[in-house]
């Protein structure tokens, strides 16, 4: 036992983080749905976090047991590990299109001096309270949606030439979020005294997720009995910790799907799961699909 909490309360764990391209912690997507579908994005999940923006069309976009009504002009801010997908409102025919920029959370943390860590945390990188529907109502909003915006202009541009700007323009569009909703939600969690442990135990499960964490161990090394600790545990992810280990495996096994060609038993294993049953039931919960039509699904629209 003191081994696994020593596992749990090590420091020193090292972040494995999944790139969607290589050589470069982003990716830049435009997408023009077809006329005739009223899907306009696959149900899917991924690690990493999203700027989704609605450049024409009007589309109802799903995130978890949210729904969030946008309109060309729209961004949504949708965190790691989130399930998420959208349908057209009205499927008219009329032109629907999107683009959407993908990135590891160390796009930001990596330009930040060590006493700015406050600002990106997992209450926001890895839950649904770090959702939010920016639309241009406010002048802030505004601001935000046109440093994304800006982004998709270098598109088809070599990292080398633009990263350092896409960095910037992320900093300043997160900033403005901070400033306006996250500062907020991340001083009511650090007014709690168990927010630091609890926050790296989230992070240790993002990190070592194949692991099988007992609850004791994660209430211990928070520091808490094991009711406290799921209670709080929920309040600031939304989910109880043993979903949170299943959602983080299963999102784990969705880039492994859909970016390697390995077999689905190897894969289960490979994200923690020891019995290949329990994995096929845990993604079709999660996914509404088995692992095998997900990845169909997504190879036959790529």
């Amino acid at each position: 036992m003191k081994a696994q909490n020593n596992r749990l309360q090590n420091n020193a764990l090292t972040e494995k983080i999944e790139h969607r391209t290589s050589g470069r912690p982003f990716a830049i997507h435009h997408t023009d749905v077809s006329k005739n579908s009223s899907s306009a994005l696959y149900i899917h999940c991924h690690p990493e976090l999203e700027f989704f923006y609605l450049s024409d069309g009007e589309l109802f976009f799903y995130i978890e047991d949210n729904v969030y009504h946008m309109h060309a002009g729209d961004v949504v801010m949708i965190p790691g590990g989130l399930i998420h997908y959208a349908t057209r409102v009205k499927n008219d025919g009329k032109k629907c299109s999107y683009e959407a920029i993908v990135f590891s959370s160390k796009m930001l943390i990596d330009t930040l001096p060590s006493y700015c860590e406050n600002y990106i945390n997992s209450a926001i990188c890895n839950s649904i309270a770090g959702v939010y529907h920016l639309t241009p109502a406010t002048d802030w909003q505004k601001t935000a949606i046109d440093c994304v915006t800006g982004i998709f202009e270098y598109i088809s541009v070599a990292a080398a030439k633009c990263e350092l700007i896409i960095r910037g323009r992320l900093l300043i569009a997160w900033q403005l979020l901070y400033n306006n909703v996250y500062a907020d939600l991340i001083a009511g969690h650090h007014e709690r005294p168990v927010y630091p442990l609890l926050d790296r135990c989230i992070e240790i499960i993002n990190t070592d997720y194949m692991y099988d964490f007992s609850l004791e161990e994660l209430a211990s090394a928070a520091g808490l009995s094991e009711g406290h600790f799921c209670r709080v545990f929920k309040d600031i992810t939304g989910f109880t910790p043993f979903n949170y280990i299943n959602r983080v495996r299963i999102t784990k096994a969705c880039g492994m799907l859909t970016c390697t060609d390995k077999k689905i038993a190897d894969i289960s294993a490979g994200c923690g799961f020891n019995n290949i049953s329990y994995f096929n039931r845990t993604f079709k919960q999660i996914m509404k699909e088995s692992p095998s039509v997900y990845r169909k699904n997504f190879h036959n629209i790529t």
